[in-house]
């Protein structure tokens, strides 16, 4: 007896049952048997290209991916597995192509926007004309207050509770929100650097992120994560609707964001708009010991470009001001940035903070303690507090010296003062550790201390002094940087370093409770910034009132050799340069050696600032990828000249000289790899030529030339 033939439905649900268990050639069977039974369902022709992929034939696979186009011409589905593929198999031009497509059909749609954001790169055309310089900022009052949060959003993407420099986004940002007649639109952007992308950031969501963070810590709260998840989807936003005349600021930093000049360079092609930073500190330049090898780095690349791309900074001192200036002095950076007034939260109602610190069951409702409210990293110098703290036990006894209550997330390099507490039963006794704190708790805590004590070896600002004056509490502090003025209207100051002085300090105001209240008496009040708005007035009238004319920007270094590679402090107008000659879409982010260039085209922007018509030679190192490149390279100055071609064996570190006329801008070089090679890294990155670094100088300037050659050489 014939066994019946089996129905579609039961064809298609045991493919999908084979599909479901990664048995791909049983599920290529199954869904080419259902098609031959139901040719036109378009989606199951998607499914059988899935199936011969997954068994190690894409070329084949497009095939079917292409027949499920043709039959569904408005479906962006099959034209996204085609540039998948196409992308896989190295055919970056095409795979643009496709992810174009589908976006067009579905512009709203987050995943396409993305795919056709990691692959616009491979539509540009190689330019045919002379190279143009960066627009200059636009004069006049602005036509929009555009406040970029990048960093801020990283942040809460891992953490609820704020450190310092978060805290003064949040206030001044959110007393920005609130301030009536800006003179011009506000609006919130974020940069994406693995899309190259610039995105617009809802208010009314951040708003909510805002309010959340002051009133907990639970990072797994159902409601706290919802509202993070709303506002940091760059996907699902559409791009930053920056228009020209725009001002553009960074309230916090930025050197963190990887490639984040290069972003900006890619903005201003297509918005005139000006750019202001923030400078927080000189922590990395000026104690770089108390920092991460990386952080220095990325500090002092970031401080160098603000040389080439800040048209206006705002500060948090006057202590910084004056010390960003010595550190901007050999740049030819001479603007100094604005200060502005920092400001204390205002206080919440007395029962809900107590009761939320309560809640922490930290110290017992009637035990005294200290306030420490710091990172817990070697800059703050924890160690010194412990070592008075144990000085104090010995001295005092137990009995008569409080709690010192330490909140602050975990940070580096405080492995000294975390052995001293490990080592010692009477700090463990006496020393309490918290993380995770939230605004409204530390309130309660600020409330119920005995006084604060915040030491630390240099400060920008020193926010918990502020927030422990602003509720009348004495605040030990030692006397330099930012504490100076963050202390002013009533910190006790001791001498900085200084252990008897610090004990001595310390051993009075928790002994002499009439000493305490003295000091408490004489912290003005009215001196103490109350609210982050007094700061947002001063960011909206100063930005509201450009300079007259925009700060001059270095001259291009004719003859110095620019490497492209991460470079060391201290802060240098060369690795400046070394960045920013990386221009457009076609560069991957800074590695040691130098820099990557993409699949496709990648240029390089030499503004030598000499005559059109002079003749120049511009010499670069090079390093092959893996599996070795064919390399086309060319210069275009005055005009575009033919293409030469290189051949690099893989890790082959290569010599090239160019020689042509300098156009209007300068010049720029254009090399073409092609479908690039897979670079195998953990970014999985496809990678074009290796640039080491750059040199332009005037083809008769010999000196510069043969000390290239020579640096080029080791």
């Amino acid at each position: 007896m014939d066994t019946p033939p089996e129905a579609p439905e039961d064809l298609l649900a045991r493919a999908d049952a084979l599909r479901d268990a990664r048995d791909w050639g049983a599920a290529e069977a199954a869904y080419r048997a259902y098609l031959a039974l139901r040719p036109l369902h378009w989606q199951i022709h998607v499914q059988l290209g899935h199936a011969v992929k997954e068994q190690g034939d894409p070329v084949a696979a497009l095939d079917h991916y292409a027949r499920a186009a043709a039959l569904a011409p408005q479906d962006p589905d099959p034209l996204l597995q085609e540039g998948h593929t196409l992308r896989l198999l190295g055919r970056g031009r095409l795979a643009a192509e496709r992810m174009a497509a589908a976006l067009a059909l579905a512009p709203e749609d987050a995943l396409l926007r993305r795919e056709a954001a990691l692959t616009r790169h491979r539509l540009l055309d190689a330019p045919q004309e002379p190279p143009a310089p960066l627009p200059l900022p636009p004069p006049g009052p602005p036509t929009q207050l555009a406040f970029d949060v990048t960093d801020l959003l990283d942040y809460i993407r891992d953490a609820r509770t704020p450190t310092g420099i978060q805290r003064v986004q949040a206030g001044v940002l959110g007393a920005l929100l609130d301030l009536p007649g800006l003179g011009a639109p506000l609006l919130l952007v974020a940069y994406d650097p693995s899309a190259w992308r610039w995105w617009h950031v809802s208010t009314e969501r951040f708003r909510r992120v805002l309010d959340l963070a002051r009133l907990g810590a639970a990072e797994d709260d159902p409601p706290w994560r919802d509202a993070v998840r709303a506002v940091v989807a760059p996907d699902a936003r559409p791009d930053a609707p920056l228009v020209d005349g725009a001002v553009l600021v960074n309230l916090g930093n930025a050197w963190g964001i990887e490639d984040y000049w290069r972003g900006l360079r890619l903005l201003r092609r297509r918005v005139a708009l000006r750019y202001v930073a923030f400078v927080h500190d000189c922590v990395p330049l000026a104690m770089p010991e108390h920092c991460l090898e990386l952080t220095t780095q990325l500090y002092a690349r970031w401080f160098s470009a603000l040389a080439l791309h800040a048209d206006g900074m705002f500060c948090n001192s006057r202590a910084t001001a004056g010390e960003f200036a010595g550190f901007a002095a050999p740049l030819g950076l001479r603007a100094r940035p604005t200060p502005l007034p920092f400001a204390a939260e205002p206080p919440p109602r007395a029962g809900q903070a107590l009761a939320a610190a309560d809640a922490l069951g930290l110290v017992q409702p009637d035990e005294r303690f200290v306030l420490f409210v710091a990172t817990l990293e070697s800059r703050k110098n924890h160690l010194l507090v412990f070592q008075a703290w144990l000085e104090l036990v010995r001295r005092l006894g137990p009995a008569r010296v409080p709690k010192l209550l330490c909140i602050g997330r975990a940070g580096w390099r405080a492995e000294a003062a975390l052995a001293l507490r490990e080592r010692s039963p009477e700090l463990r006794r006496k020393v309490v550790m918290a993380a995770g704190v939230s605004d409204l708790a530390l309130a309660g805590l600020t409330q119920r201390c005995l006084f604060g004590v915040y030491n630390s070896f240099h400060e920008g600002w020193g926010l918990p002094v502020t927030e422990s004056l602003a509720a009348g509490k004495p605040c030990v502090v030692p006397a330099h940087s930012g504490l100076v003025e963050a202390g002013a209207p009533g910190a006790v100051f001791f001498p900085p370093g200084d252990l008897p002085a610090l004990v001595a300090t310390l051993e009075r105001l928790v002994t002499d409770p009439d000493h305490l209240a003295a000091a408490a008496a004489r912290i003005d009040l009215g001196a103490v910034p109350r609210s982050w708005r007094d700061a947002a007035e001063v960011v909206a009238t100063t930005l509201a009132a450009p300079p007259a004319e925009a700060p001059a920007r270095p001259a291009f270094p004719l003859g110095a050799r620019l490497s492209l590679g991460l470079a060391a402090p201290p802060p240098d107008l060369g690795a400046a340069w070394g960045e920013a000659v990386r221009e457009g879409l076609g560069w991957w982010w800074q590695d040691g050696f130098g820099c990557w260039t993409r699949d496709g085209v990648a240029t390089l922007l030499l503004p030598a600032g000499v005559p059109a018509g002079t003749p120049m030679r511009v010499l670069l190192e090079l390093r092959g990828p893996p599996g070795g490149l064919a390399l086309r390279l060319r210069l275009r100055g005055a005009r575009p000249l033919p293409w030469q071609r290189l051949r690099l064996a893989e890790g082959e570190d290569a010599t090239c000289v160019l020689l042509g006329e300098a156009g209007g801008a300068g010049l720029a070089v254009d090399l073409d790899s092609g479908d690039g090679v897979a670079l195998g890294d953990r970014a999985k990155r496809r990678v074009g030529v290796g640039v080491r670094a750059v040199m332009a100088c005037r083809e008769d300037d010999l000196p510069a030339r043969l000390a290239a050659l020579e640096r080029a050489a080791g």
